[in-house]
């Protein structure tokens, strides 16, 4: 599924008998989505993370950076990481082949509780989203 919403999936699952395997929503230090993420799990549906650094918007935050230089890795490494300890899944874009080798680098270190809870006190609710509200988007043409 992509961008299913709790009343989506309650839907989905009252009209058929499909049970999703991934959910792919909009998931980053911004916007944590807690509550889809919540059904998912509560479900066993995974949660992919679309957007996981919130489109580098993250990438300059002064906590974020504090963080980083502390854990000696980079802004993307420690917000990749913590997706990976919340159980996201995620799939970072890049074509930049450093970039790449630095995503790659996130399994030889782990967030302890006050880092990751850091992290995700920068939740900014709807406020943090980056794409458009799944519930309110109007994707008929125009």
């Amino acid at each position: 599924m992509s961008n299913f919403q709790v009343s989506h999936l309650e839907r989905l699952a009252a009209e058929s008998d499909i049970v999703p395997a991934v959910n792919q929503i909009e998931v980053h230090p911004y916007f944590g989505n807690e509550e889809v993420r919540a059904y998912d799990h509560e479900h066993n549906i995974l949660t992919e993370a679309w957007a996981p650094i919130a489109q580098g918007k993250v990438l300059d935050d002064p906590d974020l950076i504090d963080i980083a230089e502390q854990a000696g890795r980079t802004v993307a490494q420690v917000v990749l990481r913590w997706h990976v300890q919340r159980g996201d899944i995620v799939f970072p874009k890049s074509v930049t082949p450093s970039r790449m080798e630095e995503n790659f680098r996130i399994f030889d270190f782990e967030l302890d509780d006050v880092t990751m809870d850091r992290i995700s006190i920068l939740d900014r609710g709807e406020a943090g989203r980056q794409g458009p509200n799944p519930d309110t988007f109007d994707h008929a043409p125009a």
